[in-house]
């Protein structure tokens, strides 16, 4: 009678079930458990929402008989009828529309969490800045678009990729950049978007549906994600007294760029030193004396918009700043737009290879991140642009000063000779 709602029951529905099919009805169920019927109608009616939303029903009219897999649910049924002359109708075809359980992708989020918090105690003081430390110059950290998760066969796009690779040649040149550097008052690390290569389980882009190539599971590729971050900002916190993050909404990792924004700023605001600017606004804008600097990811306003949201936004800063930049990423290449006067427009290059969409359709830039030093004075004075090569063979060097066997390079293409 209640088989296809038994698997979704709790212990207590299916005492229900058993004492409804053994005295026939509700109300004599409800006499016998010693229980008001309204109790178990309750619980009935939140038991077949649970299972008509995994594609099953105990009512034959509504034709749910397909289990639908994890972690997906139901949004809808559809049915395409067949009406006769007389008034009868036919069912010609039946479909179920799916979509990611909300409950499933949040557990997911709270594994991320918990890799982020996993041995290490709770963050009140975290790693003492130097004492002298210059006031003037803020180091940007451009993380251009990360991508993590993304899958590369060397086949394919002439290098492979997967969380593994990522992890180890982002933090070695983010730790590099940081070392490097000298003691500041302050140090931004500047997420420019698409941190992650996706966001769901499905691994689609949840705007477009575009299907992605993609290393791990979800709740796998969160793990990675939420270590890498700590872990820079800790770093980050040895060279600098105040630590300014920024994650801007990229087109493959929006959602995950909230969540982890929110995270961010919960997990560091007992330290008085982390800040997390508010990301719920594509538009993010940083200003620092006569020098203002506003981030977008670039998917939604095209960079010859991007001035004059600037401008009108922010027409008080705009005022009163000489320097003004606007980072974006999305384009994976470094461009200057020279068209905006009072502003100078940056792409910014990203540190991943290619994937097989962008190999296939001939995109090519240079592997490459950047730490820039911006004076709140004179605008920009220099930068330090770290290439992959320079990365891989600090970490080859590395490893074999450790006795460990040298970890995996793309190889140098070559025409095919005869």
């Amino acid at each position: 009678m209640f088989d296809n709602l038994r698997p979704f029951a709790s212990e207590v529905q299916l005492l229900y079930l058993d004492a409804i099919e053994k005295h026939g009805t509700e109300r004599k169920a409800a006499k016998a458990l010693n229980r008001h019927h309204s109790s178990i109608q309750d619980a009935l009616k939140r038991l077949r929402v649970i299972a008509a939303a995994h594609g099953m029903s105990d009512d034959v009219r509504h034709n749910l008989n397909s289990p639908i897999p994890e972690p997906f649910i139901a949004k809808g049924h559809s049915t395409l009828e067949r009406v006769f002359a007389g008034g009868e109708r036919e069912t010609v075809l039946q479909w179920t529309k799916t979509k990611l359980d909300d409950l499933t992708w949040f557990e997911n989020v709270k594994s991320g969490v918990a890799a982020f918090m996993a041995d290490q105690p709770p963050i009140a003081a975290p790693a003492r800045a130097p004492k002298r430390r210059d006031q003037d110059i803020i180091p940007w950290i451009q993380i251009g678009d990360a991508h993590l998760g993304m899958l590369a066969h060397e086949a394919e796009t002439g290098a492979n990729f997967d969380l593994k690779i990522a992890q180890r040649e982002l933090l070695a040149a983010i730790f590099q950049l940081i070392d490097e550097s000298e003691p500041t008052e302050r140090l931004v690390i500047n997420d420019l978007g698409d941190f992650t290569h996706y966001e769901n389980m499905a691994g689609v882009t949840d705007h477009s549906g575009h299907q992605l190539d993609y290393d791990g599971r979800f709740p796998k590729m969160i793990d990675v994600y939420a270590t890498i971050m700590r872990a820079i900002i800790d770093k980050a916190l040895t060279k600098a007294n105040h630590v300014d993050v920024i994650v801007n909404q990229g087109n493959h990792s929006r959602t995950n760029d909230l969540w982890m924004a929110v995270l961010l700023r919960n997990v560091y605001g007992e330290t008085g030193r982390v800040h997390v600017l508010n990301n719920r606004s594509p538009f993010i804008a940083y200003r620092m004396g006569r020098t203002f600097v506003m981030t977008h990811h670039s998917d939604t306003a095209k960079p010859n918009r991007l001035a004059s949201v600037m401008a009108t936004d922010y027409s008080a800063d705009w005022g009163e700043s000489d320097y003004r930049y606007i980072d974006i990423g999305h384009i994976h290449h470094n461009m200057v737009s020279k068209e905006h006067p009072g502003v100078q427009i940056e792409s910014w290059n990203i540190l991943a290879p290619k994937d097989k969409w962008a190999n296939d359709g001939g995109y090519r830039s240079r592997q490459a991140i950047s730490m820039v030093e911006r004076s709140r004075t004179y605008g920009e004075k220099r930068r330090r642009i770290l290439g992959i090569r320079e990365v891989q063979d600090s970490i080859e060097a590395a490893c074999l000063a450790r006795g460990d066997a040298a970890p995996y390079r793309a190889p140098v293409l070559r025409a095919f000779a005869v």
